[in-house]
């Protein structure tokens, strides 16, 4: 489940620019609860050296402000990570985290994405 810590807000757009102009970044997807149905739904955060964590957001503003975007597994999630994710291969274990890479690879931020 999240953890309470200081994060800024990131749009769809805000990601398209971090691709365009080559900045590197990573992404982490959280398990944030479940579906009625039993679906786990996660919100994805984006990471930066040197910059506080950037949860995705909505780009339509609620008469509450802005709201963070949650994914479902499939297939949310899965096509968000190939159209805006960082490249890693997403590996989901029995409790539904997901992890990156293989056990003992790296959470360093990679160089911007190639396109």
């Amino acid at each position: 489940m999240p953890i309470a810590r200081d994060q800024i807000l990131i749009t769809i757009d805000g990601v398209k620019d971090l691709i365009a102009s080559g900045i590197a970044f990573r992404c982490r997807y959280e398990l944030v609860g479940f579906t009625d149905d039993g679906k786990p739904r996660y919100q994805c955060i984006y990471l930066r050296d040197a910059e506080p964590e950037a949860i995705l957001v909505s780009t339509r503003i609620t008469p509450y402000g802005p709201e963070p975007r949650y994914f479902n597994i499939w297939p949310g999630l899965f096509k968000h990570h190939l159209e805006f994710g960082d490249g890693r291969p997403l590996c989901i274990d029995g409790d539904y985290n997901i992890a990156f890479d293989e056990p003992g690879g790296s959470d360093a931020v990679r160089p911007g994405r190639k396109r």
